[in-house]
């Protein structure tokens, strides 16, 4: 991925003590030949001109390598092409991982030739270069006389182009998606809930699904590390090389990066995603239980079975039984004796 030595380069130049966190970042495993010379000059101009200050630094390594179409000039623009240069480890794991897909490559296209013709002298072997036969995808690997790539840039508008509008909806999951790869701190908070299938199917969904995955590693969230894990999620269709060719999401990555957003906004506006797809979803399935129930031929429903039955006679209550009389106490009368 050219775009990840780039970065690399872009981050050195800006501040050549952040080499010290990718000391294990060889030039050999860069894929470019004008990136292996910059990493070159970058390391050895450590130890002998220490002191060089940013500023000057670009002259001093174009100086160096003299390598034709690489001036300050084009040094300058690695360096402001650099998404943040505190994120180079991330940038050089991306190279590092590039170098093994292309040393693996080597091995296949060594054991297709060597296997070539032959069947069955080693089981495991003979299945081995069977599935690297179908393996269609392949990583490219510059010349030694290819020109220096050109710095990453995202593609401006056309003059007379115009941007397409798109509905509120997708307007909301946009202003989510810029709001979480501008301030990666909302990202747990808001993946605790929010599932992917909210998001439109499409460049939407894979961005969010990546930008979790990224979160979840520890590794730091920007417009390139979320870039490289969407490629990672469908290389087939996502090839990286110094400009994507998959337009669509590189630009697409660059515009929610620069897309002015108010912090917060991911948590608000991932609610009202949530409650819309909710409705939704129950309108649908309301519609469909009532669609079942009037297809023709649709059996009735079962309804109870109620029977005429006679009027019940009127019975007159019984008189009220009269309480028995109380009966008088006699009196006893005192006895006056004379």
């Amino acid at each position: 991925m050219l775009r990840a030595e780039q970065a690399v380069i872009g981050a050195a130049l800006r501040d050549r003590q952040r080499l010290d966190d990718i000391a294990y970042l060889t030039p050999d495993r860069m894929a470019h030949p004008t990136h292996r010379a910059l990493l070159t000059a970058l390391i050895e101009s450590r130890t002998s001109d220490p002191t060089t200050s940013a500023a000057r630094l670009p002259e001093l390594i174009a100086q160096r390598t003299a390598i034709s179409g690489v001036n300050a000039d084009y040094l300058r623009q690695l360096a402001d092409a650099a998404p943040r240069p505190e994120n180079i480890v991330s940038y050089a794991r991306m190279v590092q991982e590039a170098a093994v897909r292309r040393d693996l490559e080597l091995h296949v296209e060594r054991i297709r030739t060597t296997t070539s013709g032959l069947r069955g002298p080693d089981p495991v072997l003979d299945r081995l270069a069977q599935a690297m036969r179908r393996t269609e995808h392949t990583v490219p690997v510059a010349r030694l006389n290819e020109s220096a790539p050109a710095p990453y840039e995202a593609r401006p508008w056309a003059a007379g182009e115009q941007e397409v509008r798109v509905e509120v909806r997708l307007e909301r999951q946009d202003a989510v998606l810029a709001d979480l790869l501008q301030h990666p701190e909302q990202i747990r908070e808001v993946s605790d809930w929010l599932y992917p299938e909210v998001f439109e199917e499409g460049p939407r969904r894979e961005v969010y699904e990546a930008i979790v995955v990224v979160a979840e590693r520890d590794e730091p969230v920007d417009q390139l590390t979320v870039e490289w894990q969407v490629y990672q999620q469908d290389p087939q269709t996502y090839e990286v090389t110094v400009e994507v060719s998959v337009e669509e999401r590189p630009d697409y990555l660059t515009r929610l990066a620069t897309t002015a957003v108010v912090v917060g906004a991911a948590v608000e506006l991932s609610g009202e995603i949530m409650a819309e797809d909710i409705r939704a979803k129950l309108a649908s399935d309301f519609g469909n239980i009532d669609a079942s129930a009037r297809m023709a031929g649709a059996e009735p429903k079962a309804t109870l079975d109620v029977r005429s039955t006679p009027p019940v006679p009127q019975v007159e209550s019984a008189p009220l039984l009269q309480p028995p009389p109380v009966q008088q106490a006699p009196t006893i009368q005192p006895i006056i004796r004379p």
